[in-house]
């Protein structure tokens, strides 16, 4: 029997990392994982971007990626936030506490994964977005990885369908978690004939508590309470996003932060069959990564895709249907992957054509609008692709990497600077409709640089640490896309290692005492 315990409530990919990464941690740690799901992987398995690492190959640097983070926060990021996700912990504390988005990637890579696409988001000025060349969406990817690695840990139990309703400290400092598991069959119940169901009520003892629980998205109550002005607006998460951890670490004394920033994704799939569903499928970021353009009901584009995502929503919103069209050539979906075209195709959330003009036919808009359109934006993203060769022929002639140098002029009316593939307007595209959805909470529970939970009074919490969305603080006003699965992995590494060296250390980690990084 293991000599202490380690509770981690929820089996997305920060969970699952903190699980595996404590396990390995420390081989007389019990892990318990509970998760109030059947099934594992939470929003993480949903997403469909890419993770973020620092892409020295494409002109990346961690101070590049920091800039972007900041920038993109508004003001609201907390610095040694961004700084720990983006840089690795000094020499003498990396063996302990240490992680960065590159070293997540070699980590993740390390279990078999092939993160070898590499495309450029909204909000980033170079290409720092990996993901999968094949197979399933990355988030579904990435975790059944690691789940798959935590399941090969002797120390290590995911207890699934096992909803937490408490957590408060004991008489001896240790922590009792309260949770609901599964459902037990009972007798018959008399009046309708059918099985009557009890749950059966579990509280257990452990030495320190992970919340890895996500946000709030899909809660109607937080989102009202929070952000009214969005609460009515569909959402692309699952019903599990309810906000428990925040709750649980509220309970437990946990400071809350920026619990107003709750991000609205500009692109969320509208089903033709279903237009008025409160849950869409995500139209991915990775989407217009890959060349995917925003039209207007004429034809015509009117935002730069790859602005931040508020900007983005901003513009769409202001649309008179409050939604928009979007396109993608045929060179664009070879690069995005046209199997899972196929599967939203197969959903009838994007449509397939045989050309711009059967496009405009299926959107309903002028076909001259709709190729003038286009024909000005293949002029610019020819230029675009001609300017990237020679500065590549440039940097192989002197023997260095291009590192961007200073941003190229708006190149056209929406200020658009990145151009990633033309429309072959004779060849095929693919058509959908989106409107902007609620789709992350920036807000949570604040936490330090280790992970480590802070209380009201701005001192860490006994033995209690928080990891992906749960936490706030990061991202500040607007999180640029793949930096969520990039907090998980990074933070749930951290959170392993800090949590099971504070439990099995012999000088154990007192109310208040601070962790040096």
């Amino acid at each position: 029997m293991a000599d202490h315990r380690l509770v981690v409530i929820g089996s997305g990919l920060a969970g699952l990392t903190t699980a595996l990464e404590a396990a390995r941690t420390a081989t007389a740690l019990e892990v318990l994982v509970l998760e109030k799901n059947p099934q594992v992987g939470g929003n993480s398995a949903k997403a469909s971007s890419g993770i973020n690492a620092v892409n020295p190959a494409g002109g990346d640097s961690p101070a590049t990626y920091s800039d972007d983070t900041l920038q993109s926060g508004g003001g609201l990021s907390d610095s040694r936030l961004v700084e720990r996700l983006v840089v690795r912990a000094s020499a003498a504390r990396a063996s302990a506490f240490g992680a960065s988005s590159e070293d997540a990637l070699r980590f993740l890579e390390a279990l078999g994964l092939d993160l070898s696409v590499v495309v450029q988001l909204g909000g980033h000025s170079v290409p720092r977005t990996h993901s999968n060349p094949s197979g399933p969406n990355v988030g579904f990817a990435l975790v059944r990885a690691v789940e798959t690695a935590v399941r090969q840990q002797p120390n290590v139990r995911i207890v699934t369908n096992a909803k937490v309703t408490s957590a408060a400290y004991s008489a001896d400092g240790r922590l009792a978690v309260g949770y609901t598991l599964g459902l037990v069959a009972t007798k018959p119940d008399s009046g309708s004939g059918g099985v009557g169901v009890a749950p059966e009520e579990v509280t257990v003892l452990c030495d320190g508590l992970v919340l890895a629980t996500g946000g709030f998205a899909a809660s109607r109550e937080m989102l009202a309470r929070y952000r009214p002005d969005v609460a009515g607006l569909p959402t692309t998460n699952g019903p599990w996003a309810t906000g428990d951890g925040v709750a649980l670490g509220g309970a437990l004394g946990a400071r809350l932060v920026q619990m107003d920033q709750v991000q609205v994704h500009p692109t969320g799939f509208v089903d033709p069959g279903d237009p008025d569903s409160g849950t869409k499928f995500l139209a991915p970021e990775k989407l217009r990564g890959c060349g995917a353009l925003l039209l207007d009901d004429s034809g015509r584009r009117f935002v730069d895709e790859l602005a931040t995502r508020d900007v983005v929503t901003a513009a769409i919103t202001a649309q008179p249907r409050h939604s928009a069209w979007l396109l993608l050539g045929a060179q664009g979906a070879a690069r995005y992957g046209e199997g899972t075209l196929g599967f939203y195709s197969s959903k009838k959330l994007v449509t397939k054509v045989e050309s711009a003009e059967a496009g405009a036919q299926h959107m309903g808009v002028d076909a001259a609008v709709l190729l003038q359109e286009l024909a000005a934006h293949n002029t610019l993203a020819d230029a675009a692709a001609a300017e990237a060769e020679a500065a590549a022929a440039a940097a192989a002639r002197v023997g260095t990497v291009d590192q961007g140098g200073a941003h190229p002029p708006p190149r056209d009316v929406t200020g658009k600077r990145y151009f990633h593939g033309r429309v072959d307007v004779n060849a095929p595209v693919w058509v959908a409709r989106v409107m902007p959805v609620v789709h992350y909470c920036m807000g949570g529970i604040q936490t330090r640089p280790d992970a480590a939970v802070l209380g009201q009074d701005g001192a860490p919490l006994h033995r209690v640490w928080a990891a992906g969305e749960v936490s706030g603080g990061l991202h500040g006003r607007n999180r640029l896309g793949g930096n969520s699965l990039a907090e998980c992995a990074v933070f749930g590494r951290v959170a392993g290692r800090a949590a099971a060296a504070a439990i099995v250390s012999s000088t154990p980690v007192a109310a208040g005492q601070q962790v040096a990084l």
